[in-house]
C-alpha cells in the first residue's frame, strides 16, 4: 500500500486516494457524457440512444487498452 493511499495533502488539504479516484471518475464520466451529447446531437432520440449505448463501452475499452499499453 502506498503512502498516498493512507493520506496526503494537496494545497494543505488532507485527502485520501479514494477521494481522488472518485473525483477523477466523476470528471471523466461527465466529459465522456458531454462529448457524446455534443457529437451525437443531430440524431433523433432512438438513433441517439443506440449510438450512445454502443459508443460508451467502446470508449471505456479504448481507455483500458491505453492504460494497459495496448493502444
Amino acid at each position: 500500500m502506498s503512502a498516498f493511499y493512507k493520506d496526503t495533502r494537496i494545497n494543505g488539504k488532507l485527502i485520501r486516494l479514494e477521494d481522488v479516484i472518485e473525483e477523477i471518475y466523476d470528471r471523466a464520466l461527465e466529459t465522456i457524457d458531454d462529448s457524446l451529447y455534443e457529437l451525437l446531437n443531430d440524431k433523433d432520440d432512438d438513433e441517439f440512444y443506440e449510438d450512445y449505448k454502443e459508443a460508451f463501452p467502446l470508449i471505456v475499452e479504448k481507455l483500458q487498452k491505453f492504460h494497459d499499453n495496448e493502444d
